[in-house]
């Protein structure tokens, strides 16, 4: 309390079971992280840009005060709510493993990676978290994402979930996809990737029998079962349920401008 200059502080794998940091207003950056903490007033601490609370006993966070933080890490905690919609400059959220059932990113415009992972969340919407490059939203009880806005998406880790369909046709940055045990029936990977897709697990999604996608042949000769891909007897197909699967055929317009091309 009365090292009032402090910009700095990190305190983290210690027994703490209380912290006071009102007095230390100058606070850009404070770690204690893995300590005994069961509650941690940062209401005083506005300049606050990184704040690192994880593997504590919180199951409280007001960060409504803490306009600046850029980057919040508090997962491994028993967190039963969170409300970063005052944090508009985050660029990083960890809030994974806790126990929250509604999270609310709609007012991050600017973040570019999220893990909320092993939750209870049941609907996460992204639409307005354009800049996300990574999102990792596993462990859930989600049933629908839609992912459609977030095109600079690189890595999208959504396994074990409820999802029963995907459509990642939009996101064409992808490098890592991992949709696997989930209740998938549609699977739209029509976004021209294929090598770029270095990482890519669709297995335990009992009924999903076909996968579409631009490049069948591709696919069908390095997305196997074999290869931890897919699962046994799953297909590709440009458009999966058409009476040829094999052909596509896409009609360029003419010069008359009359479609047929």
């Amino acid at each position: 309390s009365s090292n009032t200059a402090l910009t700095n502080l990190n305190c983290y794998y210690n027994q703490l079971d209380s912290l006071d940091v009102s007095a230390n207003t100058a606070l850009t950056n404070l770690h204690c992280g893995y300590n005994q903490l069961t509650s941690l007033d940062v209401s005083a601490n506005t300049a606050l840009t990184s704040l690192n609370c994880w593997g504590n006993q919180l199951d409280n966070l007001d960060v409504t005060s803490n306009t600046a933080l850029t980057t919040l890490t508090c997962y491994n905690n028993p967190l039963n709510n969170l409300d970063v919609t005052s944090n508009t400059a985050l660029t990083t959220l960890n809030c994974y493993n806790n126990e929250l059932t509604n999270l609310d990113v709609s007012y991050n415009t600017s973040l570019t990676y999220m893990r909320c992972d092993a939750n209870y969340l049941t609907s996460l919407d992204i639409s307005n978290n354009t800049a996300l490059t990574g999102l990792e939203c596993y462990g859930n009880s989600l049933t629908t994402l839609d992912v459609s806005n977030n095109t600079t998406l690189t890595h999208l880790k959504c396994q074990s979930n409820q999802l029963t369909s995907l459509d990642v046709s939009n996101n064409t940055a992808l490098i890592d996809l991992r949709c696997f045990d989930n209740q998938l029936t549609y699977l739209n990977m029509r976004n021209g990737v294929t090598e770029e897709l270095t990482t890519f697990i669709a297995t335990n999604n009992p009924d999903l029998t076909c996968i579409e996608t631009l490049d069948p042949d591709y696919a069908t000769t390095n997305w196997t079962n074999d290869g931890g891909n897919i699962d046994e007897g799953v297909i590709f197909s440009v458009i999966c349920g058409a009476q040829n699967q094999d052909v596509w055929h896409v009609a360029t317009t003419g010069s008359d401008g009359s479609g047929n091309g």
